[in-house]
């Protein structure tokens, strides 16, 4: 998995391979795939965040 190199792309795989598996809600109750949706929301909180500064 972390031969893709945005977190979006992690996150996205890491979703689809595990609802192949499991239901969807199910899947996004992972402890690994919440760590991606984490690092991809912080990311995007921080870009706003510097957006609303300058």
């Amino acid at each position: 998995m972390d031969s893709f190199p945005k977190d979006t792309h992690r996150y996205a795989f890491a979703m689809v391979e595990a609802a192949r598996k499991m239901p969807v809600d199910v899947a996004e109750k992972l402890d690994h795939i919440k760590q991606l949706r984490f690092n991809v929301q912080l990311k995007r909180l921080r870009k706003r965040i510097n957006k609303r500064i300058t």
